[in-house]
């Protein structure tokens, strides 16, 4: 009887040992993969982002260009309050007609006092005045320059009444015939008016 109960433990605990060792281990040697490792790709490694190429910089815009006479009107106003003490003073204005922003700078290239009757140029100008001064004009707007004159009587010349003046903007060879709105006396000799360069501001 003690044969047999001996022999069924044993048989019990060779049955439970087989049991385990299907479930624990494999072959001998050989590493059952554990479950998390079935079943799954590993992860790609992230590609390498492409370089960025930066958008061209914008170009600056072109300057403006030089103001075209054409498109420049051109008129000339006395200031008789701005008179006195022997000077008196008359502006001419340049007034941008075009749609583009220009630019204009420096002396007249022509002003002349003139008898409209003859046609004949009057007066003798002195040396012009003022300082280089780039002016921008935007369509619209307005640049001026001043003339002025000395009373002529003052001197022992000879004297001439001019009641228009040819006049052309700085760097443009053909004149326009602008009508003063009084006509001047001046000499021919010696020389009674100056004219200004070309200036953003006017002085009246």
């Amino acid at each position: 009887m003690k044969k047999t109960s001996a022999l069924c433990a044993g048989l019990t605990v060779i049955f439970f040992l087989t049991g385990c060792s299907g479930q624990v281990s494999g072959a001998a040697g050989t590493s059952v993969p554990s479950p998390s490792s079935t079943g799954h790709r590993s992860a790609s490694p992230s590609a390498s982002p492409s370089p960025v190429t930066p958008a061209p910089a914008e170009s600056e815009p072109a300057g403006a260009a030089e103001c075209d006479g054409n498109n420049l009107d051109i008129s000339i106003a006395a200031h008789p309050m701005a008179s006195g003490a022997g000077s008196f003073y008359s502006e001419i204005t340049f007034t941008n007609t075009s749609s583009d922003t220009c630019l204009v700078e420096g002396p007249l290239s022509i002003f002349n006092l003139a008898d409209s009757a003859t046609g004949a140029v009057v007066g003798k100008r002195a040396a012009d005045s003022g300082l280089p001064e780039e002016v921008q004009l935007a369509p619209g707007a307005s640049a001026y320059s001043t003339i002025h004159f000395t009373n002529a009587g003052a001197y022992d010349c000879e004297t001439a009444v001019a009641d228009v003046a040819y006049v052309s903007p700085p760097n443009w060879d053909s004149s326009r015939t602008i009508t003063l709105e009084s006509p001047v006396t001046v000499c021919n000799t010696p020389a009674t008016y100056n004219v200004s360069w070309i200036s953003a501001t006017s002085l009246f």
